[in-house]
């Protein structure tokens, strides 16, 4: 039923019986929660000037009794992840947190400017504990420095950190469970959703340009009208896609909630504190109107219902859940994993027991299991499955999906640690470098040492779950792996002849930047003097290489000018070197290549003049 205002006479009985009607419902499961927060914009202003969101609300449900928290922009987002303002200035703290002194901007103690990591329980922490796959995609966040910790407006972005509201807590901070990486630029999302691996939780993060904080792109002064247009335009743009998917479509349980921190200003004051809120989805009840009073701990619980999490953080644990906008309880697919546990240390190959309850009125359809992202097993029509995949030794993210006929599926996320007692090849990633910012083609060399009386038989690269790069029996790669700008997980793997394989998995940030790869000599190779260097170099988009350098020690050894190659050979005494291999493009900007090697007792005669006479002095070195 839509619980709209009415006369004053009948008031009472119908927030009764809309309270009633709220209990009677429950919130039904979702396998893809997305969330957005906007900025500091009135219930009335939105429902001027957001049309395609207050279109999809009508289709849907809002919420027209809600009100924010506080005013202040951090304290709201603290609101919606943990249930609590964190300090005891700024409201009376729920059970179960405490003070962390913040405030709308930041939060650390009196008499310092340094932040300190929220400890309190939270949505993230619950999401990692049940296994649940999650990521934050916020705009601007590469460019502002892509750290937790990347400081509002950093490097002249729009980007907010206090609009970001995982990046306050210690699960984040101290990167536990890995989860510093779940926070990621907005242009991943792209990636994901077009190589089938979204997160099942999702938060949304604009920058100050598109979530109505600021004036649009290019604009100095504005309205607040053309402020909410962008915003608009932008959940149009980017929200839209995610709702042509199978959880949005009939049958799918898709969940996608919008609110604003605050009303106004970052005061609340003036507009009562009422922020418009919409609930869209298959299982919302159509042009549902709710005057229920709600705040964002209410949110926070109808999202912890949705996925299924039965630990409320702060006020979250008294909050009552928004189930007014759902109807009755529904049979929806389900997705249970018996073996491994997550977090279990486990022996390679890796049994999995999984079985998959469909929607009512459909039958399950297919099955896959990711590993590091990457497709490792598939199956058809069968309500259980129980494979054995071979996985190297190390920690692993695994992910067991079923789909239904209806399109919508179900799945479970574990993170497993494999000891492999020496059954499967050992892989060394020589270059790059974990988390390293590189540019494009991504020059990857890698060196495979098989099992005891086996041989490597074939290699493989995949970029975020897509295979890019394919080997045979060498016991050595050195590949050039095209990539666009953007964070890319990489899964490097070698497999030997009883097919188990070795491998490693790398987070990498791409730039338009020149690209270097070296050819020769190996990085960690035993070599002679001279060394004998061979490198490639591919410049940024539009632009051309300019000059060379090699660094042998941070000493320059080696120029050379507006060339795609080059070759070298450089003196070395005996012992350990770093080298570094760079090259400029016309751009301005530069990328490089460093790794080491090993000088033998032994030398050669020189074959040809260095470059340069001799070697020089870093501060002598002259850098283009």
């Amino acid at each position: 039923m839509n619980c709209k205002k009415v006369g004053i006479r009948v008031l009472a009985a119908l927030a009764l019986l809309c309270i009633a009607a709220a209990v009677s419902a429950q919130v039904p499961a979702s396998q893809r929660v997305v969330l957005v927060i906007d900025e500091n914009s009135s219930f009335s202003d939105v429902m001027t000037n957001m049309p395609w969101l207050v279109g999809l609300g009508n289709a849907n449900g809002y919420a027209s009794n809600y009100e924010s928290d506080n005013g202040g922009s951090l304290l709201d987002y603290l609101w919606l992840a943990s249930g609590s303002c964190e300090s005891a200035a700024q409201c009376t703290l729920p059970p179960g947190t405490h003070d962390f002194y913040c405030n709308g901007n930041d939060c650390y103690y009196p008499g310092t400017a340094t932040t300190d990591p929220i400890t309190d329980d939270n949505i993230f922490r619950e999401m990692n504990n049940a296994g649940i796959s999650w990521k934050v995609y916020a705009q601007s966040y590469a460019a502002a420095g892509g750290t937790p910790s990347t400081p509002d407006n950093s490097n002249g972005t729009s980007y907010y950190r206090r609009h970001n509201g995982a990046v306050w807590y210690s699960d984040i901070l101290s990167n536990v469970d890995g989860a510093a990486s779940h926070i990621v630029d907005l242009s991943q999302l792209t990636t994901d959703l077009k190589n089938g691996t979204l997160p099942r939780f999702m938060i949304i993060v604009p920058d100050g340009n598109h979530d109505a904080h600021d004036c649009p792109v290019g604009m100095s002064s504005c309205t607040e009208a053309q402020q909410l247009a962008a915003a608009d335009a932008f959940l149009q743009s980017t929200v839209g896609p995610l709702l042509d998917t199978p959880a949005f479509k009939k049958g799918g349980n898709g969940l996608f909630i919008t609110t604003f921190d605050e009303c106004g200003g970052g005061t609340d004051e003036g507009c009562g504190a009422a922020v418009y809120t919409a609930l869209i989805g298959p299982r919302v009840k159509p042009h549902t109107v709710s005057t229920i009073p709600y705040k964002h701990e209410n949110t926070l619980r109808t999202m912890l219902d949705s996925l299924g999490i039965k630990t409320y953080p702060g006020a979250s644990a008294t909050a009552a859940p928004m189930s007014d906008f759902f109807g009755s309880t529904v049979i929806e697919t389900h997705l249970t994993v018996s073996s491994p546990k997550n977090k279990a240390d486990v022996g390679s190959p890796v049994s999995i027991r999984a079985a998959a309850t469909p929607s009512s009125g459909h039958t399950i359809t297919g099955w896959k299991v990711y590993v590091d992202s990457v497709p490792d097993y598939t199956a058809g029509a069968t309500t259980s499955i129980d494979p054995s995949i071979a996985m190297s030794d190390g920690s692993h993210s695994v992910v067991v999906r079923a789909w239904d006929s209806s399109g919508a599926y179900a799945d479970q996320t574990l993170t497993v640690t494999v000891s492999a007692k020496d059954q499967n090849p050992k892989i060394r990633v020589l270059t790059p470098k974990q988390k390293q910012t590189v540019g494009s083609p991504v020059n990857i060399q890698a060196s495979g040492a098989p099992a005891a009386g086996k041989q490597i038989t074939k290699w493989a690269i995949y970029v975020d779950g897509s295979a890019s790069f394919h080997a045979g029996a060498v016991e050595h790669i050195n590949a050039n792996v095209h990539m666009p700008p953007g964070t890319h997980t990489v899964a490097i793997r070698a497999w030997d002849g009883s097919n188990n394989y070795g491998g490693q998995t790398l987070r990498l940030n791409v730039v338009n930047r020149p690209a270097v790869a070296v050819s020769q000599p190996e990085p960690l190779a035993r070599v002679v003097s001279p060394i004998k260097l061979s490198a490639t170099g591919t410049p940024s988009s539009g632009h051309h290489l300019t000059g060379w350098w090699i660094y042998l020690d941070s000493v320059g050894v080696y120029e050379a000018g507006s060339v795609n190659s080059i070759k070298a050979n450089v003196r070395a005494p005996q012992g350990k070197h770093t080298l570094v291999v760079r090259t400029w493009d016309s751009s301005g900007a530069y990328g490089d290549q460093t790794f080491v090697v090993y000088v033998k007792k032994e030398t050669a005669d020189v074959s040809s003049p260095l470059n340069v006479s001799a070697l020089r002095k870093s501060s002598d070195v002259r850098v283009p």
